[in-house]
């Protein structure tokens, strides 16, 4: 016949060896997941850091950048200044030079035509119009500014 198991004393310890194990082997797993939980933090954080230090290192190379463009858009300013100042003076020098030749010219016009005495009464005659255009004439073929 068949004989029937009675529990004993090492059925009990069997048990308890497996519960021990169940329980060696939960508290590994809890082991496992807050080690898994920790490295994904400890991974996220790293990563989190990297994003800041790059955005930290792109905020400061717009800054030089910026910095660069303001002082490149002045130095074109001052030169658009100094070129305007320049050009200014230029044309003030060019219209002086100008005068001063003008009135040299009409110095010497002066003293090369000396009108006759009946141009000198009536300057509206024909015969003194043509004389001061013939005289005028001669003076600009003859007449070197120096």
């Amino acid at each position: 016949m068949h004989r029937r198991s009675h529990p004993t004393q090492s059925d009990g310890t069997f048990l308890l060896d497996i519960l021990k194990i169940a329980l060696g082997v939960f508290i590994g797993s809890l082991a496992a997941v807050f080690t898994y939980e920790a490295i994904l933090a400890l991974r996220t954080e790293l990563a989190v850091r990297k994003v800041q230090q790059e955005i930290q290192a792109e905020t400061e190379r717009m800054k030089r950048d910026d910095a660069s463009r303001r002082e490149a858009e002045a130095q074109a300013r001052d030169a658009a200044e100094r070129d305007a100042d320049q050009l200014h003076s230029a044309k003030a020098l060019a219209q002086r030079l100008e005068a001063e030749r003008q009135a040299r010219k009409a110095g010497a016009w002066s003293k090369f035509y000396q009108p006759s005495a009946n141009c000198k009464a009536d300057r509206g005659t024909t015969g003194c119009a043509n004389e001061h255009m013939v005289a005028r004439k001669r003076f600009e073929d003859q007449y070197i500014d120096r």
